[in-house]
């Protein structure tokens, strides 16, 4: 039961971090600030153990690689 519950927190902080850190994203993105908006993705993964919520952050960097 305990793992069942790390899993849980891990799975409910990591959808807040990474929703949190797009949202911040979309707005430096709308700003035209590229390099605050990769920043916010690579905190994420900084700290991310869920897979699902680095894929995310993986493909936001990869779709922001052309850029200023």
């Amino acid at each position: 039961m305990d793992l069942l519950r790390e899993i849980a927190r891990r799975i409910r902080d990591g959808s807040a971090r990474i929703s949190d850190a797009l949202n911040r994203m979309y707005q430096h993105k709308a700003a035209g600030d590229f390099d605050s908006a990769r920043q916010e993705m690579r905190d994420v993964l900084a700290v991310e153990v869920v897979p699902l919520y680095r894929e995310i952050a993986e493909g936001q960097l990869e779709d922001m690689a052309d850029e200023p």
